[in-house]
C-alpha cells in the first residue's frame, strides 16, 4: 500500500465495513506489539523488511492500530512518533513505484503532447546531453493537479512550478513533497476524529497507547531531558481558539451562560490542569493536589471575562458562581474543597458543531480550526507545533553557538 488515506486504503475500510468496524475489529487480528514494530525501528534507523512489505490489509490494520492509540494523545511525542516512522515506510514505496494513482492527493497523468515543446525542453533540461537517464527521469513533469489543490499542500515558491491552464505540472520529486504535507494533514485529521469517541474504542488502545508513550520517551529521551513534555503548564493565551478569544472578551446577555459558564469554564480549567485527560470522566482531583491552581488562575479569568459581559454576568446573576464549580465537578456549591470533586460531572469543552450550533455567534473560525473538532485541541495543536518550533530553533541555535 502506499498510502494509508489513499483510494487502495478507503476501499479496504468500506469492505470492512468503516473505520469503527476496522478499530472494532483490529484487536483481534493485531498484537500491540506487531502494531509497534512500525514505529520502534527507528531507534536503529533501518526499517525491517517484514514492515517494509506487509500486504495491504495487514499494513492497514497496524497503522490504524496506531491512530487509535493516538486517540488518546493527539498532540505529543507519540503522534511525532507515529508519523515520523510512517512517512518514511510510505515515502520509500512511493520513491519506488512507477504509478502513483493510489496516492491521497488528486494527481493526473500528463498527456505526451500537453506541455508545449519549447517549455518542455528548457524545464527538463533536455538540452543538456550530459544528464542521465535518472537525471532526466527526475525533471520530467510527469504529473499535474489542480492549482486550488497544489495550493492547499505547497509550501515553496510558486517560482518553482510550471503552472499552465489552472494545474500546476509537477516532478515525482515535488509529488513526494505533496505528499508528505498531505500525510501530516490525513494523520491529524483522522486522529482529531477518533479523539471524540476514545472512551468507546475497546481497552486493547488504551494499552497500546501506554506501550507507545514509553517507546516515544525512549526514543525522544534526549529531547526530553533538554526541554520537557507538554503537560500542566500556565496558560498560553496567544494559542486560545477564536472561540475562546471572544468569550473572554465578554458577549451580550443571550450568549453570557453558554459562552462563560459551559465553554470557557470547561476550556480553561482542562487546559490549565488537564489538557490531555487520559478519559472523560476524569476528576479535579485526579489532576491537582489542591485548589489553589484553580482559584488563583482559572476562577479569576472565568470571573473577568464574566464581568465583561453586558450586562455582567455575575453582578447580574450572583449565583452563577455556583453553577461554576458545578460544571467544574464539585457540585452546586461556591465553597468547594478538592474532596467534593466528582460530586458533577467535569463538563469537558464541547465539540465545535455543539458551539456553532448552541453560540453560532462565538464561532469565528481561523485557518487553524481546519479539521478541528474540539477547541482543547486546537489548543493542544497549537502547543505541539510552538514545541517542535522552539526545539529546532534550540538546536540550530546550539550548533551556531558551538
Amino acid at each position: 500500500m502506499l498510502d494509508p488515506f489513499g483510494s487502495r486504503a478507503r476501499e479496504l475500510v468500506k469492505e470492512l465495513g468503516g473505520i469503527e468496524a476496522v478499530l472494532e475489529r483490529i484487536p483481534s487480528y493485531v498484537a500491540p506489539d506487531l502494531a509497534l514494530k512500525r514505529v520502534s525501528w527507528l531507534r536503529s534507523g533501518e526499517i525491517p523488511d517484514d514492515v517494509s512489505e506487509m500486504d495491504d490489509l495487514m499494513d492497514l490494520m497496524t497503522f490504524y492500530a496506531l491512530l487509535g492509540a493516538l486517540a488518546f494523545s493527539p498532540y505529543g511525542l507519540e503522534g511525532e512518533l507515529v508519523k515520523d516512522a510512517n512517512m518514511r515506510i510510505y515515502s520509500e514505496r512511493i520513491k519506488r513505484d512507477q504509478n502513483l494513482a493510489e496516492l491521497s492527493i488528486p494527481l493526473k497523468t500528463t498527456d505526451k503532447n500537453e506541455i508545449p515543446s519549447k517549455d518542455a525542453f528548457i524545464l527538463e533540461r533536455r538540452g543538456e546531453g550530459n544528464l542521465g537517464p535518472e537525471k532526466k527521469e527526475e525533471l520530467r513533469l510527469k504529473y499535474k493537479l489542480h492549482l486550488s489543490d497544489f495550493l492547499e499542500f505547497w509550501e515553496g515558491s510558486l517560482k518553482e512550478i510550471y503552472v499552465r491552464d489552472g494545474y500546476a505540472y509537477v516532478t515525482k520529486g515535488n509529488v513526494l513533497k505533496l505528499w508528505e504535507k498531505a500525510f501530516e494533514h490525513n494523520i491529524e485529521r483522522a486522529v482529531s476524529v477518533l479523539y471524540e469517541i476514545k472512551d468507546e474504542l475497546p481497552g486493547y488502545y488504551t494499552e497500546l497507547h501506554e506501550k507507545l508513550n514509553a517507546l516515544a520517551r525512549e526514543v525522544f529521551k534526549e529531547r526530553l531531558e533538554r526541554y520537557g513534555s507538554a503537560e500542566a503548564a500556565p496558560l498560553r493565551f496567544e494559542f486560545f481558539p477564536p472561540c475562546i478569544k471572544k468569550a473572554m472578551g465578554g458577549v451580550p446577555a443571550g450568549l453570557r451562560n453558554y459562552a462563560i459558564t459551559v465553554l470557557l469554564t470547561s476550556f480553561l480549567s482542562y487546559a490549565r490542569i488537564c489538557p490531555n485527560p487520559p478519559k472523560r470522566d476524569v476528576r479535579v482531583r485526579d489532576c491537582v493536589q489542591d485548589l489553589n491552581v484553580l482559584e488563583r488562575e482559572v476562577i479569576p479569568l472565568i470571573v473577568e471575562a464574566g464581568n465583561r459581559c453586558t450586562p455582567p454576568l455575575f453582578e447580574d446573576q450572583p449565583h452563577e458562581i455556583k453553577n461554576i464549580w458545578y460544571h467544574l465537578g464539585f457540585g452546586l456549591t461556591d465553597k468547594p474543597s478538592l474532596e467534593d470533586s466528582g460530586n458533577s460531572p467535569w463538563y469537558f469543552p464541547p465539540n465545535c458543531d455543539k458551539v456553532r450550533a448552541n453560540a453560532p455567534a462565538l464561532c469565528n473560525p481561523d485557518r487553524d480550526c481546519r479539521h478541528i473538532k474540539n477547541p482543547l485541541t486546537y489548543y493542544l495543536r497549537k502547543l505541539y507545533f510552538e514545541g517542535r518550533t522552539g526545539k529546532a530553533a534550540g538546536e540550530n541555535g546550539g550548533e551556531e553557538n558551538g
